[in-house]
């Protein structure tokens, strides 16, 4: 059997984005469907049996219409094709009151063939063209709901039937795994389950979503599931930058032992670019292109970090240096970052009372090591503006 195992889309991050002319729709809405265009692709050339989405489908619990239709029909091309599609409830599905209905539970109402909603942990058979397929599911739960996940998971594993593969499906925190951006997108508290809860040696595989890296949690050599977190198959922000995203491809053998591989997407590109000015740099405008065009900067959201020695701030021109940033999609920002230098001060003692401004100004000429002429013609111009 062979199942496509993807979470974490997040339809709606519009964060440096643009309009795009012939849609005038965000461009970063139309990267997101795009990447879930080669995913649904992917599942129908592969002719995988099942595709198990682990949650949060959308950025907020009130996407637009424009996004749910541009979901919906790429959820309807892989119910043609006859694919059964899990979709878990993750916590940006989830509304703040029970009673309101989830972003997904849209398919539930209109009863969609091949689509199948979970918003509470359960146990259910799906049939897929290679047979039946045992789905254990675990959406996003409210804090107190937690406690008793341990009993319900134990109850559920003991109604495994071992003729049939079974694999679990979770919006989930797992103990050891290793955060990334989703830190900073959580609309709720987390709370962590152990990873012994999910090593059930009756499972063939775990797939889980919520954190966005992808990464593998157990792959015991003497038994038991593989627990993977397949990552955000589009990237969120800088701090996804250097992460490869994707979805996996999971093959369950006849004995219930499942191997994955892990399908790269191509996302939009993220790129920070650093540039270290040298005081005595003669040219440092130049210096600043010819570090940029060491980039391929095609598609690809920029940032651009200058450190400038403050003897060079003013030398620098930018309308060059953004001209060279043309070929970027976004430019999310070019920061300056000049070196602050600290001041010296004149010790002068109790004798700085007694003295005149140009004698202070000339202390002050003095400590900075101005040339005699220079001193001089400096002083010409302070007597005028003292005088007038």
């Amino acid at each position: 059997m062979k199942l496509l195992h993807f979470a974490d889309l997040h339809i709606g991050m519009t964060n440096y984005s643009k309009v795009d002319p012939e849609t005038g729709l965000e461009s970063r809405l139309l990267d997101f469907f795009k990447t879930l265009d080669f995913i649904v692709d992917t599942a129908i050339k592969e002719k995988v049996d099942a595709v198990l989405f682990a949650g949060d489908t959308y950025k907020t619990r009130d996407p637009s219409p424009t996004q749910q239709r541009g979901f919906g029909q790429r959820l309807k091309r892989l119910a043609k094709n006859n694919i059964p599609v899990v979709l878990i409830v993750g916590n940006h599905d989830t509304p703040n009151v029970e009673s309101k209905a989830n972003t997904l539970d849209i398919y539930s109402a209109l009863e969609v063939d091949n689509i199948y909603v979970f918003r509470k942990p359960e146990l259910q058979v799906i049939n897929t063209k290679s047979g039946p397929l045992q789905i254990i599911a675990i959406p996003w739960l409210q804090k107190e709901e937690y406690r008793t996940i341990g009993e319900k998971l134990v109850y559920m594993y003991g109604n495994i039937k071992p003729q049939h593969p079974c694999v679990v499906v979770g919006h989930l925190e797992v103990e050891g795994a290793s955060f990334g951006s989703e830190k900073g997108l959580a609309i709720a508290n987390d709370v962590t389950i152990p990873l012994s809860l999910l090593t059930e040696r009756r499972l063939s595989y775990v797939a889980l979503g919520h954190i966005h890296k992808h990464q593998v949690l157990a792959n015991p050599p003497t038994g038991g599931p593989l627990v993977v977190y397949s990552g955000s198959p589009e990237r969120i922000d800088f701090g996804e930058e250097k992460e490869d995203k994707g979805f996996c491809l999971i093959d369950v053998s006849k004995t219930g032992i499942s191997s994955y591989q892990f399908i790269k997407t191509n996302c939009r590109k993220f790129l920070t670019i650093t540039v270290d000015l040298e005081t005595d740099d003669p040219s440092p405008t130049q210096t600043i292109l010819e570090k940029i065009k060491k980039y391929s900067l095609e598609n690809a959201i920029v940032r651009v970090y200058i450190n400038i020695p403050a003897r060079l701030d003013r030398q620098i021109e930018m309308d060059k240096v953004k001209k060279a940033l043309a070929d970027a999609h976004f430019i999310a920002g070019i920061s300056r970052n000049v070196e602050r230098t600290e001041r010296e001060k004149i010790d002068l003692g109790k004798e700085v009372e007694a003295l005149t401004p140009i004698q202070a100004l000339k202390k002050y000429f003095q400590s900075k090591k101005y040339s005699a002429e220079k001193q001089k013609e400096l002083e010409k111009f302070a007597s005028y503006l003292l005088e007038s």
